[in-house]
């Protein structure tokens, strides 16, 4: 009995402890921003290594300001999107010698600040794994082939101006996407809100969650079909097993 209760308490102390990261440390200290071709590049965010973040197929990338997209507080990546758009991008490592895809092992990045009622969300639709607090103030769904993760539509929290000095309650507000083995992934950022506004999206690459967590991996498990649908399947099934025998008669 004494053994049992010390493997219970174990377990629960691991279930609260925080989360550690071995993943690759990115830099996005050294951004610049293509107005004219909606390309978003960070120079050396790995050892030999840049990040080119642009719109996928023909989607467009409409911002508020520009000026917005790129490095903010010498440390941090902001993404600005303008409201009532939605920006669909791929985030590209790239060769800084040859120009050519580079694959990393290992990859996280965080992003902060999403609530404003609401009315900025973020959608994964590459394979990788889904990382929240387990006291989270977002909204997280899921969807073949996609996971949504966005503010809660009654919170607020103060904005987020440097990711090494979150509170509590931003940390709450806070994603991880986790990727283990890629050249490129695909994020759609939708800014919900009436137009002549901007929202700004802001990552880094080196945060670790101080609370515990929970993960979704990608891609999701599939909706279960409740009873109700089997009956009605088989119903069906049953329906055209007997209209064939009456067309064959």
């Amino acid at each position: 009995m004494i053994h049992s209760a010390k493997i219970l308490l174990a377990a629960a102390a691991l279930a609260a402890a925080p989360t550690i990261s071995s993943a690759i440390s990115l830099d996005f200290s050294a951004g610049s921003f293509d107005a004219v071709t909606d390309t978003l590049t960070f120079s050396d965010v790995a050892s030999g290594t840049d990040l080119v973040i642009s719109t996928i197929g023909g989607s467009s990338w409409d911002s508020r300001r520009d000026t917005k997209n790129g490095t903010v507080n010498g440390n941090d990546g902001q993404i600005n999107v303008a409201t009532g758009t939605t920006a669909d991008l791929r985030f590209s490592f790239i060769d800084s010698a040859t120009g050519g895809s580079a694959t990393l092992t290992d990859v996280e990045m965080a992003f902060f600040d999403l609530d404003f009622a609401g009315q900025e969300q973020l959608t994964l639709t590459s394979p990788g794994t889904t990382i929240t607090r387990v006291d989270t103030v977002l909204d997280v769904s899921t969807a073949p082939g996609a996971v949504t993760v966005g503010g809660a539509a009654a919170v607020n929290v103060p904005n987020v101006t440097n990711s090494d000095t979150l509170t509590d309650e931003q940390e709450q507000a806070a994603v991880v996407f986790a990727f283990d083995g890629l050249s490129s992934f695909d994020l759609s950022f939708e800014a919900g809100g009436g137009v002549g506004s901007g929202r700004n999206f802001l990552f880094a690459g080196d945060f670790e969650f101080v609370g515990p967590t929970d993960e979704i991996p990608f891609p999701p498990a599939p909706i279960p079909l409740p009873a109700a649908g089997f009956l009605l399947i088989g119903g069906l099934g049953i329906l055209a097993m007997a209209r064939r025998r009456r067309t064959a008669k």
